[in-house]
């Protein structure tokens, strides 16, 4: 896993972990993204949170009621709160899939008036990091900036970003995501 030597920001990681590689790429964005003024919206966190202490909350009340009284007399109520719990895993994990898919950071600057979602993806036989940015206004703001509506797409080979020894080349990487944010959030001139 990506670690950082006690007292400086370098990250080393073992290069052949294509998993450790995308990590350290993945918080190398995201702190250059709160570095830049955005605030991270924990909007997906949240719902699989909401989803996962429902079902958990039926599951406790079911322990107490069946501690109470006996099997027989509860057995109605740990099908349903059984059922309940499978429902709610299941729809986290189609919310996981379906929704959130490979974003890992979605933030906000209220200065500039937008919203920022990064997400990106790595096969493990291919080491290139594939990062889509997507920008929007924030809702309910006015007069919200116009910019480029469709996905930004960034396709990097690791060895770009990474020294033979592991170490994080941070300044080539953030020199490349600064440029691909520009891109973003050029304003259009249709």
């Amino acid at each position: 896993m990506a670690k950082a030597e006690a007292g400086q920001s370098k990250v080393k990681v073992n290069t052949s972990s294509v998993g450790e590689l995308k990590t350290a790429c993945d918080t190398g964005l995201k702190e250059l993204l709160k570095e830049r003024g955005y605030e991270e919206m924990h909007t997906h966190t949240d719902v699989k949170l909401i989803l996962g202490y429902v079902g958990i909350i039926f599951c406790a009340i079911d322990f107490v009621y069946s501690w109470k009284y006996p099997f027989s007399q509860t057995k109605w109520f740990s099908y349903i709160s059984v059922s309940v719990y499978a429902l709610t895993s299941g729809l986290a994990l189609i919310y996981s899939y379906a929704v959130q898919r490979d974003t890992f950071f979605v933030g906000y600057n209220k200065a500039k008036g937008h919203v920022v979602s990064a997400g990106s993806r790595a096969k493990s036989n291919d080491p290139t990091y594939r990062l889509t940015l997507t920008t929007r206004p924030i809702r309910g703001s006015q007069d919200p900036p116009v910019y480029n509506s469709r996905p930004l797409e960034l396709k990097q080979p690791f060895v770009v970003w990474f020294h033979e020894d592991g170490e994080f080349a941070r300044p080539q990487f953030n020199s490349d995501i600064e440029a691909a944010l520009e891109t973003l959030l050029t304003k259009k001139t249709d």
